[in-house]
């Protein structure tokens, strides 16, 4: 399953196709380094504001579009010392974002530790994507997988029950990629967290 219109998040450049946003588009040297956090929200917020008809002055039809939803995000959603390092820090900045522009959504949240339940991870990931909307993902220690950085969120847009094991299809800094939640899950050391609205 996945959401239903994940070309919504893909941006055209010459011949080439981007998966969803990259954070290197931000302009300064610290948001470039720290901005996956409010990269990952703004993929959110640019799905959100298509399905629902512009509730957000946001678009994302080239880069510039898309950088400047990322720049006008970065207010709310801002990293400190340690990055965006947990979901709260995340809902908080969102729901101050939501609250600021008027927009009539709401935030869904969880958090994961080290070993912790692949069921309630699967259900909670199957209920956002179901609602139609992109899944924000913080990994803080990958465990061994390769697909991605650890302390960096990425966009979750679609999940398959391959053989038992569960394909997370997300995209990551212009990537389109595919990773095993279980073998995340299992394997990292620090576990992270999930949103979503509605």
């Amino acid at each position: 399953m996945q959401i239903k219109h994940p070309e919504w998040l893909q941006i055209k450049s010459n011949e080439d196709i981007i998966y969803g946003l990259n954070q290197i588009w931000y302009t300064s040297s610290i948001k470039r380094l720290a901005g996956c956090g409010p990269t990952c929200a703004t993929s959110l917020l640019l799905y959100l504001n298509k399905r629902d008809s512009g509730a957000l002055p946001y678009l994302n039809d080239d880069i510039p579009s898309s950088v400047s939803a990322m720049e006008d995000v970065w207010r709310f959603i801002t990293p400190g010392i340690r990055g965006l390092d947990s979901t709260i820090k995340f809902v908080t900045g969102m729901d101050a974002l939501l609250l600021h522009h008027g927009a009539p959504w709401k935030c869904h949240a969880l958090n994961v530790q080290k070993n912790g339940s692949i069921q309630n991870i699967i259900a909670f990931i199957k209920e956002g994507i179901a609602s139609d909307c992109p899944i924000a993902f913080l990994n803080l220690h990958v465990g061994g997988l390769k697909e991605f950085d650890e302390w960096h969120w990425i966009v979750i847009i679609g999940i398959d029950d391959k053989n038992g094991h569960y394909i997370a299809t997300a995209y990551d800094e212009g990537r389109k990629i595919e990773f095993d939640i279980g073998m995340w899950i299992e394997a990292t050391k620090k576990g992270g967290g999930f949103v979503y609205l509605t």
